[in-house]
């Protein structure tokens, strides 16, 4: 698996360079490797509470006087530890000893980029304020198709809920899960929709089927987003047309979109699926990393570096506290955290479709260098306040329609509706896109005898029009095309079709991107005698 590899970045402040005095005096922090001197003041009021350490002379006996005041010895270190109110008194009588050595306030590290519990730390904050509140109640499912959660996990154990039976072979679904709902006040992890329901799938192979078989579970349970941090270099029809459910059923997916940048930067699916929301990885500083890869598919970018992660406690062994937390960098993490903002979308706007969800993530994005869409982030870094003040976009009819198995019902088990049977001219406006929706197909049906006019006409963009005969089960090359239309630039396609035989026959009208400019199109389609 690609993403099944987690770069994990364990690390605590050095307390050094980190130290940030809670002290009412003047002092200042000594240059780093020197001794502080540093005492709160008798009348300070807004110095810190806590503790301090007090040092002494090493080789040197003062445990009588650490007695008088209760201080408490540091194992290891000439040092003891004392309550702030007996800190001053403790060290001049240290001093009148000589055996005062350095003195500070007991200041408590946190690992870098960690949630510690707090929605202002990075890196929920670079996506959605701390004080912009989510929607509660009725949030909508989000499916993790990885390995399974682990139900021990205090701040996701309430909201989670599993499809299949099993046991948590790998921490890796843990983690996800955490980016995307870990609540608040529970455990280390806040998540981008803090208690947002997860529906744990727990994959054992990560075969195409297996990963198949979790999408049509996820459809089943109520999912509104599923997500999938994984991918192979060689897409799976299988896997592609239970996608393409989940989407017919106003599911939308989100995918990671790989790792491999610097190992020859492959093409990953699901995520070059249609209909699929890319995500590539960004840093604390807004920037793509450098391992996230560059495509055409890329549509939006989200924190994937240092991510705070839940981590359950026996898989917790590499940084040597054992707290079930941690920090991990990967594409695996920017993918929940962008399927989290979808699924705070469709709660607080339950109206829309999957694919205006997708749109909204796209169309609210923050724009990171270079400008404008590009592959390597996409529309650019999520941003949900951006996304959710965002009119509706338009809905683009018929999707899922890319490919004649997804309207001849081979993938989705029905038969797409027919646009068009005789009688009254149909029209339709719909978007194209050459990358995440590349044809769109429309079954019509001409009445014996009968012949048919078909005009499209772009907004934006340019389009090529064609129709094919009921044979084909491609809508792309020449074999069952019987006519087509390519003018240059936005000019108006038109084509006349005759069916002279005794009886209706059905046809493939399909619409395809001819710009090599734009990566999307707008157009109006009818259809009339």
């Amino acid at each position: 698996m690609s993403f099944s590899a987690i770069s994990r970045a364990f690390s605590v402040l050095a307390l050094g360079a980190a130290l940030a005095l809670a002290s009412s005096t003047s002092a200042s922090a000594s240059p780093v490797g020197e001794a502080p001197m540093v005492l709160p003041a008798a009348s300070a009021s807004g110095a810190s509470a806590g503790g301090w350490i007090i040092g002494v002379k090493p080789g040197t006996s003062s445990g009588a006087i650490a007695s008088r005041f209760g201080a408490q010895p540091i194992s290891g270190l000439s040092a003891f530890t004392v309550p702030r109110a007996r800190a001053g008194a403790f060290a001049a009588a240290l001093k009148l000893e000589r055996l005062l050595a350095w003195a500070e306030p007991d200041i408590r590290a946190k690992r870098q980029s960690a949630y510690e519990g707090e929605l202002g730390k990075w890196a929920r904050v670079a996506v959605v304020p701390a004080d912009f509140a989510w929607p509660t109640p009725g949030a909508v499912a989000v499916a993790v198709l990885d390995d399974r959660v682990d139900s021990s996990v205090s701040d996701l154990n309430q909201q989670t809920k599993y499809l299949n039976e099993g046991r948590v072979a790998e921490s890796h679904g843990t983690m996800v899960a955490s980016t995307i709902s870990a609540v608040v006040g529970r455990g280390p992890v806040v998540g981008v929709f803090p208690g947002a329901p997860i529906l744990s799938y727990g994959l054992t192979s990560f075969s195409c089927a297996d990963i198949a078989r979790g999408i049509d579970k996820a459809i089943a349970a109520g999912a509104r987003v599923i997500n999938m941090s994984l991918g192979t270099e060689n897409g799976c029809f299988t896997m592609y047309a239970a996608i393409q459910r989940a989407y017919a059923k106003d599911v939308l997916s989100v995918a990671s979109a790989g790792n491999e940048f610097e190992e020859g930067n492959p093409t990953e699916y699901p995520a070059a699926f249609p209909h699929v929301v890319s995500v590539a990885a960004t840093d604390s500083k807004g920037k793509v990393s450098d391992f996230s890869n560059s495509n055409a598919a890329v549509d939006v970018s989200a924190p994937g570096v240092d991510v705070p992660v839940d981590v359950p406690l026996r898989f917790d062994t590499e940084d040597g506290d054992g707290d079930g937390v941690t920090t991990a960098s990967g594409t695996s993490f920017s993918s929940p955290i962008t399927a989290g903002a979808a699924a705070w979308i469709a709660t607080a706007r339950p109206g829309l479709k999957a694919g205006q969800i997708a749109d909204l993530l796209k169309k609210g994005a923050k724009d990171i260098a270079p400008k404008g869409y590009d592959s390597e982030s996409g529309w650019g870094l999520i941003n949900i306040p951006a996304s959710l003040a965002l009119p509706a976009p338009t809905i683009d009819p018929q999707e899922p329609n890319d490919s004649i198995s997804l309207v001849d019902g081979t993938a989705l088990g029905a038969k797409a509706a027919l646009l068009w049977r005789g009688g009254a001219s149909a029209s339709l406006v719909a978007k194209i896109d050459q990358v995440k929706d590349p044809l769109d197909i429309y079954r019509i049906r001409i009445p014996a005898r009968s012949k048919v006019k078909i005009s499209l006409k772009p907004k934006f963009g340019g389009v090529d029009l064609a129709v094919y005969s009921a044979g084909a089960k491609s809508g792309s090359g020449s074999r069952f095309r019987i006519a087509n239309s390519k003018k240059p630039g936005t000019a108006v396609e038109r084509l006349t079709v005759r069916n002279s035989a005794r009886a209706a026959r059905s046809f493939y009208v399909v619409v395809s991107d001819n710009d090599t400019k734009l990566l999307n199109a707008e157009y109006t389609l009818r259809v009339g005698r």
